[in-house]
């Protein structure tokens, strides 16, 4: 009895066994291929400002992507998009910036516009893209170009190139922000800004020359910034009440031998102050350690607020 048993399991697994084979082999060869892509390729997103918004300076790392009204992901650029899709189809592209100098804080810029999309070949910019066309297994180049949010209000925009400035040093500082006009030192243009302390005068902090009332404390505030130093310092939002100034601190931003870009939240430190209060951005650094001078350089200071 134990022997039939056993044969009896073992003519129960061969049957199973014929069964799945012959439902396999029976599929259409195909049906098992992996589907052939199309490709977008998005070498970078240049920001095209108009003449009063300031330098065209940025540091746009991730392409937003959505084709067809549906969300496709984040991209870092350069960046080939794999498309599951062939023919024609309606792409929009968003830049997207590392907020507070974070790396992971990854966001799309709330003041760019969504990108113009140009041919990769077309130098001059005049065949502007509405839909492209994909092609399976091929890989299709586009330039992108944005710029400011048409209801971006420009608080503060500092390059150094006029003969006034839009920060001063401020009642507490030890020095002042000088122009300086060294082809090694500056950023672009013709001047940039620097700034030097030492053990004499270990303290610096330049701030708005023009304090701002806001429409609404609520919406986005961001500050824009070129810089290269030797030292930290530090960034923040100044509220006047009446003829007192309180300074509400954002972040401390780290040295950098070249020069970077960072984008800064000020949001919730403007949300510190009231409607009826003035506001302005403040820049500073106490010299700390054994070093006997720090320098700090920076340019195209923006300060950027959303409107109603």
């Amino acid at each position: 009895m134990k022997e039939l048993r056993l044969h009896s399991n073992t003519l129960k697994i061969a049957f199973v066994l014929s069964f799945f084979l012959i439902v396999f082999y029976s599929c259409k060869k195909g049906q098992f291929r992996a589907e052939t892509p199309s490709y977008l390729h998005i070498s970078s997103i240049d920001l095209q400002p108009d003449v009063s918004q300031g330098s065209s300076s940025h540091k746009i790392s991730d392409a937003w992507v959505t084709m067809d009204g549906q969300f496709l992901g984040v991209f870092q650029l350069p960046a080939t998009v794999p498309i599951l899709a062939d023919g024609k189809h309606e792409f929009s592209i968003y830049a997207g910036i590392s907020a507070n100098g974070i790396a992971a804080t990854r966001i799309r810029y709330p003041f760019y516009e969504v990108c113009d999309l140009w041919t990769e070949d077309d130098s001059l910019y005049e065949d502007k893209l509405t839909e492209i066309y994909m092609y399976r297994d091929s890989v299709i180049s586009v330039k992108a170009t944005t710029r400011y949010f048409d209801q971006t209000q420009f608080l503060l925009t500092e390059d150094f190139e006029g003969t006034s400035l839009d920060v001063e040093p401020s009642d507490i500082s030890d020095t002042s922000i000088v122009d300086v006009s060294s082809p090694d030192l500056i950023y672009e243009g013709r001047k940039s800004g620097a700034v030097y302390i030492d053990s004499t005068n270990p303290f610096f902090e330049i701030i708005s020359s023009d304090f701002q009332t806001l429409q609404s404390i609520y919406n986005s505030n961001m500050l824009e910034l070129d810089y290269r130093c030797d030292h930290p310092f530090r960034v923040g939002v100044a509220v006047k009440s009446g003829s007192v100034i309180r300074r509400f601190e954002k972040m401390q931003v780290n040295a950098s031998e070249e020069w970077n870009k960072i984008y800064i939240h000020l949001t919730h430190e403007i949300n510190e102050g009231n409607s009826s209060d003035e506001f302005g951005i403040y820049i500073g650094a106490l010299k700390l350690g054994s070093k006997e001078t720090a320098a700090f350089y920076f340019d195209n200071i923006k300060w950027l607020h959303k409107k109603q």
